[in-house]
């Protein structure tokens, strides 16, 4: 029988990736809007230490949006650059979002959201192949359980907004993945409490 132990502590302090975010408005009326977003992440942080991702990524969407009384439809689209560094192993992605808010009382919003990252190209992640040993007798071990696959992430998000007094909200949401892409949990909840001044 074969055992062993390890234990690692560390820390580290410093500054992290640095974004740039920026969005602009082409259209707007009464009824629909348009917009163009732009973000860039600056490899700044120290990746070895958790500091940072250790790559520049940018990413570039179009933004539509409509109104029709309280219900208010809206759609994303556009493109993430990974830029590859060292053992870095990301793939760029297409993005896409589609959903929907709705006053569904005078103090309660509902939203709706279909949110999608699909891979571009092969996939950029190198799994390790099958370990032989021949002492004291011959097996083949697989080290890693990840499935050869397309990374294609595909998210159901719900979520509600609920208009307290005071100037406060109270905000939760639900993302479910909807297909076996990526590493990621099977449900995540978020809640919040916002403050409007």
């Amino acid at each position: 029988m074969l055992s062993a132990t390890r234990d690692v502590n560390g820390s580290a302090f410093g500054l992290g990736d640095v974004a740039i975010r920026s969005k602009v408005k082409i259209h707007e009326s009464e009824r629909s809007g348009v917009a163009l977003l732009g973000e860039a992440r600056f490899a700044t942080g120290a990746a070895d230490d958790l500091l940072g991702a250790g790559a520049f990524t940018a990413r570039g969407l179009a933004v539509v949006s409509g109104t029709v009384g309280n219900f208010s439809p809206h759609a994303n689209l556009g493109y993430a650059y990974h830029a590859s560094s060292g053992s870095v192993g990301w793939n760029d992605a297409v993005l896409a979002t589609a959903g929907f808010d709705d006053l569904i009382a005078p103090r309660v919003t509902l939203a709706v959201d279909m949110v999608s990252e699909l891979q571009v190209g092969e996939s950029n992640l190198h799994l390790p192949g099958p370990v032989t040993y021949d002492a004291p007798f011959h097996r083949v071990i697989q080290p890693s359980s990840i499935p050869n696959t397309r990374d294609d992430l595909v998210n159901g998000s719900f979520g509600g907004k609920y208009e307290l007094p005071n100037g406060f909200t109270a905000v939760a949401n639900l993302l479910v993945p909807l297909n076996r892409g990526g590493m990621r949990a099977n449900l995540m909840f978020t809640a919040a409490l916002e403050f409007n001044y």
